[in-house]
């Protein structure tokens, strides 16, 4: 049940089925703006047809759509998304087996220019000026959320205009703004999860929220999951690795030379030894037994290097020679390496580009999908759900072979 929204100046309620029409084609059509797509909505003989509106009829004021987004909030939508998805899978469109994960950011409807860092780190600088009776009086008041309880305060910088989003950086890339991590079915690239966050939050940490709404949404487990390398963290593979699930995740390598004889997947461990033999033959031996971002750290002697023909290219410290460090979940990360063979990887990854990243290339292209038209992180949930949708709708209607009526389709989805 969805309740009835009223227009500007006591215009009749609308049917909800109606409002949903209008966002459908907000952004199917790419209009910039809610007041043009009204603006244009008498003029267009289709969007007229496709709405149910007579010729001599008055279309409702734009406040409609602002008073049903805020009313209804993301519940309806995701519902929507979720009909459009259901018919995708009887259509026999979703396999549901391989996954592609994958995210990316967009712009707020905010300056970036504007961002101001929050009330927490404005306080501490105040508080260093301050005894400390009342630096603490302050950071308490602060670490109290006010009344409400809770963090409410955010570490980060701000916009006055959009509290919501956060600066996220990507190569190449910073925003203001938000974050979209879809996961995308293998078979036709149908959209089956989506879920959106502030920038800042890091993609690793979308992965299993993003592999769990796959499977909530498709009634199926997934049994591979393919990402690129930011996703790589032994966190990952080790939850993938409980699940039962196989994996096509490269992880991001550190330590690597000009020389990719020296690169450190050459170097092999010996657990017998507890030690690394490089490949010249030498061992580096263990001499740390916990580095500060976890693993155990292996060094060979600088006169051993020193007469070794990859001394240039494989040593860069000045006092000491080469050096390993091995996560102390090592074994995990190869388990993670060892999923399926190299040319099966490569080709998976191939896809992954076309199925996940096309996926995106195409809502930025056709539906505005870089710039948030709204603020606020529910307007960003509904946004993001009305063009997964419309991007599924589309395949829907592009690979059905039932012989169903293209426009029967598209009518029965949004009534």
């Amino acid at each position: 049940q969805v309740a009835p929204c009223y227009g500007k100046n006591g215009h009749p309620s609308l049917d909800p089925a109606l409002i949903l029409k209008f966002l459908f084609l907000l952004f199917f059509q790419k209009v910039s703006s809610e007041r043009d797509f009204f603006e244009q909505l008498p003029l267009r003989l289709d969007w007229l047809w496709f709405c149910d509106y007579d010729l001599d009829e008055p279309t409702p004021n734009h406040s409609v759509l602002s008073k049903a987004r805020k009313r209804w909030g993301p519940k309806v939508f995701d519902q929507f998304f979720l009909n459009i998805l259901e018919q995708c899978h009887q259509a026999g469109l979703i396999n549901g087996q391989t996954i592609h994960v994958d995210s990316s950011q967009i712009a707020a409807n905010a300056a970036i220019e504007r961002a101001r860092p929050q009330l927490r780190q404005v306080c501490r600088q105040v508080t260093d000026k301050l005894d400390d009776a009342q630096a603490d009086t302050i950071e308490d008041t602060i670490e109290d959320g006010g009344q409400d309880g809770g963090d409410t305060v955010s570490r980060t910088a701000v916009s006055p205009v959009d509290g919501d989003a956060r600066i996220g950086s990507k190569p190449g890339e910073t925003v203001l703004g938000y974050k979209d991590t879809r996961a995308v079915d293998d078979q036709c690239g149908i959209i089956t999860a989506t879920i959106t966050t502030p920038a800042d939050v890091h993609d690793a940490h979308e992965l299993v929220p993003a592999v769990a709404a796959h499977e909530a949404n498709t009634a199926s487990e997934a049994g591979t999951v393919v990402t690129d390398s930011i996703y790589g963290t032994a966190d990952n593979y080790q939850w993938l690795q409980q699940q039962g699930k196989r994996c096509c995740i490269p992880h991001q390598r550190h330590g690597t030379r000009t020389n990719p004889e020296v690169s450190h997947d050459r170097f092999t461990y010996d657990p017998q030894r507890d030690c690394y033999i490089c490949p010249a033959g030498e061992l580096l031996h263990r001499y740390d037994q916990q580095s500060q971002n976890g693993g155990v750290r292996y060094r060979a002697a600088r006169a051993v290097c020193e007469a070794c023909r990859y001394f240039k290219d494989c040593v860069q410290s000045r006092h000491w020679g080469r050096q390993i460090r091995r996560n102390d979940r090592a074994e995990v990360i190869a388990w993670a390496d060892n999923c399926g063979s190299r040319e099966h990887r490569r080709r998976l990854q191939a896809r992954r580009r076309y199925k996940a990243e096309g996926s995106f290339a195409d809502a930025a292209n056709n539906h505005g999908f870089k710039r948030a038209r709204w603020r606020g992180l529910a307007s960003m949930q509904i946004q993001n759900l009305l063009i997964a949708a419309i991007q599924n709708l589309r395949k829907l209607l592009r690979y059905d072979r039932f012989g169903r009526a293209n426009h029967g389709i598209l009518r029965s989805t949004l009534a």
